[in-house]
């Protein structure tokens, strides 16, 4: 019983060992094979260029304004042929370290990848730079690691009139002088001052007109218009609520005005007067229908 045991897991062992041996010699590094790049004008002869992972192309690849460069490869993953997540050209200004991305059209069985390259392709800036670096990019998902590998230069070979019309085009969509990258002015931040108080003499001056007033109309309510405080222990038997809630209510009104000038918000303001508001409405509707209706006898 314990020698089967013990095979059985020699066996097993032995097999998860194979099968991670297998793993690991399947896993590798993206790179390509069977590379040319071909530059084809029209109605000229088409130079070929051999390149590989080890070897880029030598010297400069001349590329005219009607010239195209066509760049075909094998991508291969390890010893196998597979298409990549990532598949790019990279042309880049070694100076300025400006750059720009070209897709690979990749075959997924075959991994046959090809890319057209002219100038209506290159943006301005790469367009008139005297040599652009070439490299692929291969990489994707998985255990197999990607690479990046310089394949050679191209210069963009452009006649007089043209490569004005580029280089004004280029300072136009990077601006006046020759740096790419640089900083630009600090952004201040200039917000609205809160508003300020007025100053405290005039607010004096309005408090104390305010209380004058409110003095006055106490002194004329009692012989001019009629002010009589002896119905005020009738119509607190008639209501006995409304009366002190609407009065509470008024004051408290005051009260928040008064906390807004001085110290709330806005919003602790509409809050205050959302919860005040609804009570002397209430009270205030029933107050003053007792009054109407003592008025209605003939009581003032």
């Amino acid at each position: 019983m314990h020698s089967t045991t013990s095979s059985r897991m020699s066996f097993w062992t032995f097999f998860v060992l194979a099968f991670l041996s297998l793993a690991a010699a399947a896993s590798g590094v993206w790179t390509f094979e069977d590379a040319q790049a071909v530059v084809a004008a029209k109605g000229g002869k088409a130079d070929a260029y051999k390149f590989s992972p080890t070897k880029p192309v030598k010297g400069a690849i001349t590329l005219g304004s009607r010239d195209i460069l066509k760049v075909s490869l094998t991508v291969k993953e390890g010893s196998q042929a597979g298409r990549p997540h990532q598949a790019f050209l990279l042309a880049q200004e070694p100076e300025s370290k400006v750059e720009t991305f070209f897709p690979l059209s990749v075959k997924e069985l075959s991994g046959k990848a090809k890319i057209d390259l002219s100038h209506k392709d290159l943006p301005a800036f790469l367009l008139t730079a005297p040599s652009l670096s070439l490299s692929l990019v291969l990489g994707s998902f998985g255990e197999s690691a990607a690479s990046i590998v310089t394949i050679g230069n191209i210069k963009p070979s452009l006649d007089p009139t043209a490569k004005a019309l580029f280089e004004k085009q280029k300072q136009k969509d990077l601006g006046e002088g020759a740096t790419v990258y640089k900083a630009k002015d600090e952004i201040r931040h200039i917000f609205r001052a809160d508003p300020q108080s007025p100053p405290k003499i005039i607010t004096l001056f309005f408090l104390l007109s305010v209380l004058a007033g409110l003095g006055g109309l106490f002194i004329v309510w009692f012989p001019i218009l009629g002010g009589n405080l002896s119905h005020l222990p009738k119509a607190l038997k008639a209501a006995p609520v409304s009366h002190p809630f609407f009065f509470a209510s008024l004051l408290s009104l005051e009260g928040i005005f008064f906390m807004y000038y001085t110290q709330w918000n806005l919003f602790q303001t509409l809050a205050g007067m959302a919860v005040v508001g609804p009570v002397a409405l209430f009270s205030g509707s029933r107050a003053l229908r007792e009054v109407r209706a003592r008025r209605e006898k003939g009581e003032r």
